[in-house]
């Protein structure tokens, strides 16, 4: 089986030419982080830059076992899917003052499940320990991620007034 290390991950794939196909669209992906690994490299840090390469390794069945997370059910053999996903995060101090918000957009691949959807929009409201509350909203068009994103953020309003 080949491995392919996606920066800070790794993904199990039953065929060489697949684990080179998603390595190959990650780093087209990503091309701030093939910048850093660059620098690193002009800094004289190779190891820590090798650690950072995206690359394609060769792992045998029983080292996946024991190292990769969810056995063989885990190991791709087709190609996973890949989508354009809009993403926003509004986080509210516990009186209802905006602390932070976020909008960007990006692809994501069936594995990154924090990340990746099929729906057009999709939210969630979220209260942190820390007494925070958080708008989430992830979805593949863009339209439907604004309307979700003005949904979302009302909630988390109403649930910090419910705080109050």
């Amino acid at each position: 089986m080949y491995v392919a290390v996606l920066m800070s991950q790794r993904q199990p794939f039953a065929s060489r030419e697949l684990a080179e196909r998603v390595a190959a669209q990650w780093d087209a992906d990503h091309p701030d982080e093939l910048a850093a690994v660059a620098q690193l490299r002009d800094e004289g840090l190779h190891r820590v830059a090798d650690g950072k390469t995206t690359r394609v390794e060769k792992w045998s069945v029983e080292k996946w076992e024991q190292l990769g997370p969810g056995g063989w059910k885990a190991v791709w053999t087709s190609m996973p899917d890949r989508r354009l996903v809009y993403r926003a995060l509004a986080a509210y101090d516990p009186d209802g003052t905006i602390r932070r918000e976020f909008q960007s957009s990006g692809p994501a691949w069936e594995f990154q499940t924090d990340l990746y959807t099929t729906r057009d929009a999709e939210w969630r409201v979220e209260q942190r320990p820390n007494g925070s509350i958080e708008a989430w909203v992830r979805g593949c068009l863009e339209e439907a991620v604004g309307e979700a994103y003005l949904q979302a953020r009302q909630e988390a309003l109403r649930v910090s007034g419910e705080k109050r």
